[in-house]
């Protein structure tokens, strides 16, 4: 009798998650997925599947516990015998102590000389804010923000609040969203409305001094919540946030060239030579990296802008994080070009994807200081971005595309993994806030490069059913653990299910729990993509359309009906054309009174005037026009 196919997507022969299994009791995992099984769900335990996972009895794993404390009580022993009979060496401990503080943040915003200002709350639109949130929240943003956009430079807090109040009330709305302060947890709900009065008041009120497009671009890293991604204004935000930059002349500034003078004619203020460049570097940042998410080509991507910032980069302190991940994003935009305009040739897209692979590898090795793991995630998602383009262009079966799919599985892999670490880190006793707050101060796009990650994997390596064609499921079953791990996050950052962590969680589930590829072409590997002209983005605009298909959702947006101008007018074959034009119908006959207007006109005899002027062989010469 013929063995009949799990129903599980892809091919999943262990059932038992790893708990479950060391614990001999039945396992749910199956029947829940991407979640967590029931038990695992209950107890906060990691749940994965490992088909080379074996059961190890319970007197093994006590005498191995046992052995690892002996090893601990002796390790710690040795030190302290160690500690007292040498004193520390005085270079090594201020090495120690140097290193602790390098990581700490510059101060962007002083915030000392907010109490002198003898206000005790601030009002927007109606809204009360006490001076003690204000506060707080510009603590956490110059703490936990900025240093993902480096962008302001050293400011007085009182010189923001009376100068640049757009600015001012950006990061207060900003911080009150994902990190709510101890003294006013509602603040955002409350501001929320007003806020949003205040921007469109205020985005297209030209010209646009600096702050404001700083505040633009805090807006597209750390976005409001909307109900749909497509009502997501960033890109439209940092569009005019560009175009204003490069009316300022923000493009145009060097790092050697002194002060810039605030010419009437630009209408507003210069600004600091230090926060022009960062402010550009700042629009170039998040312009592209928004575009790689988006499917849509770098705003800021001649050669000579890319060449403009990498002197920028040599010649003007930027943080080390910010400037790594900006090269990183250069050499996106220099291959980008390539890739956009070539017309598909897989040599071509072979041969660029290799030599973007080096450019991105060699970054570390010439940069080797201030890498971090934020840096590995961006090249990872770049990477990843690149390889889903030509996967997406290149024809199925060829050994290109198949060697193109096994770079992103394991890049994918590694993207969730960077994710899950990060995740499963410990809060320091001294953090003001929880995990959940912690994980939400990170920028959308980072959520938007784990979300793209997993998708990537349910694409090509779960739910599409050609996937098993080389039989191997040790490939489908370390994308399956990484989607729980994706899946996981999302779902435990989702305050509501209809949020927009809840929306990317729903996603998965239902794209997981079909049974069968839908009849659409968005989860299907072999037939063409719904959005080819997004680049790699496609894939994800075409999950969340075969996400729409199964729940029954319609997938196009119905045109409005438009009325036929056409409908009623006369014909060749209409019988009441006689009717219209005919001597009883009171409308006058068109033709004589327009032919009599011309004849006035111009037969007035102020035209005569122009009989005058010289001609050539009697014919009219014409002019330059006005």
């Amino acid at each position: 009798m013929a063995s009949s196919a799990p129903s599980w997507p892809g091919v999943r022969p262990v059932k038992t998650c790893t708990e479950c299994k060391q614990s001999k009791l039945r396992c749910d995992s199956k029947d829940r997925f991407p979640n967590p099984c029931s038990r695992c769900q209950a107890r906060t335990l990691s749940c994965t599947v490992d088909p080379s996972f074996r059961r190890t009895p319970a007197r093994k794993r006590l005498e191995a516990m046992s052995r690892e404390l002996r090893e601990l009580r002796d390790q710690r022993i040795a030190n302290v015998r160690a500690g007292s009979t040498t004193s520390p060496d005085p270079d090594t401990t201020r090495s120690q102590d140097s290193t602790a503080s390098a990581p700490r943040p510059s101060v962007a915003v002083l915030v000392d000389d907010f109490e002198l200002m003898g206000l005790e709350s601030f009002e927007l639109r109606g809204i009360i804010v006490s001076k003690r949130a204000v506060i707080e929240s510009f603590k956490l943003f110059t703490s936990i923000y900025h240093p993902h956009l480096p962008i302001l430079g050293p400011a007085s807090l009182k010189t923001i609040y009376h100068s640049h109040l757009f600015l001012f009330w950006t990061i207060v709305i900003i911080v009150a969203l994902r990190s709510p302060v101890p003294s006013d947890e509602n603040l955002f709900t409350r501001l929320h409305e007003p806020y949003t009065q205040m921007i469109r008041a205020e985005a297209l009120q030209a010209p646009i001094p600096l702050s404001k497009i700083q505040a633009l671009l805090f807006l597209s890293m750390w976005p409001l919540p909307v109900m749909h991604q497509r009502d997501d204004p960033s890109w439209l935000y940092c569009g005019i946030a560009i175009n204003a930059a490069l009316y300022m002349g923000l493009h145009r500034s060097n790092a050697k060239a002194g002060a810039i003078p605030s010419l009437y004619t630009v209408g507003v203020a210069s600004g600091s030579l230090h926060e022009r460049l960062n402010t550009w570097l700042g629009c170039f940042f998040v312009s592209t990296s928004l575009g790689m998410h988006l499917g849509l080509p770098p705003m800021v991507n001649t050669p000579s802008d890319l060449a403009n910032i990498r002197t920028i980069l040599c010649e003007h302190t930027v943080p080390r994080d910010f400037s790594l991940r900006i090269r990183v994003l250069i050499v996106l935009a220099s291959f980008m070009n390539i890739l956009t305009h070539n017309s598909g040739d897989g040599v071509v897209d072979s041969s660029v994807t290799q030599l973007l692979d080096g450019e991105l590898d060699t970054l570390k090795i010439t940069y080797p200081d201030g890498w971090t793991s934020q840096t590995d995630f961006t090249i990872l998602v770049v990477k990843l971005h690149v390889y889903t383009l030509v996967i997406t262009r290149a024809r199925s079966g060829t050994g290109s595309r198949e060697m193109l799919l096994k770079m992103g599985l394991g890049t994918a892999l590694r993207i969730i993994h960077l994710a899950n670490s990060r995740f499963s880190e410990r809060l320091d006793n001294g953090e003001p806030m929880t995990l959940t707050q912690r994980e939400k101060t990170l920028p959308k796009d980072y959520y938007r490069g784990l979300a793209f990650a997993t998708i990537f994997l349910l694409k090509h390596f779960n739910l599409n059913s050609n996937s098993n064609h080389n039989g191997n499921t040790e490939e489908q079953q370390l994308a399956a653990n990484h989607v729980i791990m994706a899946h996981t996050i999302f779902r435990t950052l989702a305050a509501t299910p209809r949020d927009e962590y809840g929306r990317v969680a729903n996603l998965f589930e239902t794209l997981c729990k079909q049974h069968q590829p839908p009849t659409s072409s968005a989860s299907t590997d072999d037939m063409k993509t719904l959005h080819s002209d997004r680049m790699g983005a496609s894939i994800v605009l075409d999950a969340i359309t075969a996400a729409r298909e199964i729940r029954g959702c319609p997938i196009e947006i119905q045109e409005p009906n438009v009325l036929d101008t056409t409908e009623g007018l006369p014909g060749h074959d209409n019988g009441a054309q006689g009717d219209i034009f005919g001597t009883a119908h009171p409308l006058m006959e068109p033709w004589p009174s327009d032919l009599a207007f011309a004849n006035e006109f111009w037969g007035d005899t102020s035209w005569d005037v122009f009989n005058s002027l010289p001609t050539v062989d009697g014919q009219f010469q014409p002019g330059h026009g006005l």
